[in-house]
């Protein structure tokens, strides 16, 4: 939720927690995992983070698990991570590409991961083919910190990633990104009941003028199609409790 670009629009639209909790609610999916309003924004501060959080929460109640999304600039503003006092967020996510946590900032990372292991919460990591985030560099994080729960989201390079769960298990991955089209090729690799569902839809927004409501049920479809749902929803279970 929060603050992305649309296709063809000069300003960003604002993602509201009714908007998405909707969405997902038309959608038949109960429980869902959120992150908080894109933290790469300047004008985005912890207190609207918060009431954003709070908002969600208030909406959706316990179908939404909120994530804080933790770029050096918040984490900067606050680095005793006051915000978990809230109890507001159910855990955190980091995005290398956004702010280069392994490659520039090990240290607060290594800083960061210590508090979600004292607290029990689960960290989602963006992950891709790009050098600064692969699942394969990202396996060094979770064999570092091997009781925190990590999502390498996004599930790519897809066999790069299925190596990684192999080896690490405390590694999930999610859909979320991906091209329906690909749904197929999950069926190649052993997941060891740790793949998830997502959408990442406000996303897609910026790529294409898909309606919301009607892609996310393109996506649960395709993913029902390709992919054990009952499986899915044990992974969810799994990796948020």
């Amino acid at each position: 939720m929060g603050y992305y670009p649309r296709l063809d629009r000069g300003d960003l639209w604002y993602y509201s927690p009714r908007r998405i909790y909707g969405v997902l609610k038309r959608c038949d999916i109960g429980e869902f995992i959120v992150s908080s309003t894109c933290a790469q924004l300047d004008g985005v501060g912890l207190d609207a983070i918060l009431r954003e959080a709070a908002e969600m929460r208030r909406v959706a109640g316990r179908a939404a698990h909120v994530f804080f999304w933790l770029s050096g600039r918040l984490y900067d503003a606050d680095k005793d991570m006051r915000w978990l006092e809230s109890g507001l967020f159910s855990g955190v996510k980091l995005h290398e590409g956004e702010t280069p946590w392994m490659s520039k900032r090990p240290k607060d990372l290594r800083r960061i991961l210590g508090r979600a292991d004292a607290w029990g919460l689960p960290v989602q990591m963006h992950a891709g083919p790009c050098s600064a985030a692969t699942p394969k560099r990202l396996s060094a994080i979770a064999k570092m910190f091997p009781r925190v729960r990590f999502d390498f989201a996004h599930c790519r390079p897809m066999a790069e990633m299925a190596c990684v769960m192999a080896e690490c298990e405390n590694v999930w991955t999610d859909t979320a990104y991906m091209p329906p089209e690909s749904f197929g090729e999950l069926k190649r690799h052993n997941w060891h009941d740790r793949l998830m569902f997502g959408t990442d839809l406000p996303v897609w927004q910026a790529r294409s003028n898909c309606a919301l409501t009607s892609y996310c049920r393109l996506y649960r479809d395709r993913f029902r199609e390709s992919v054990s749902e009952l499986s899915s929803e044990k992974a969810f279970r799994s990796f948020v409790s």
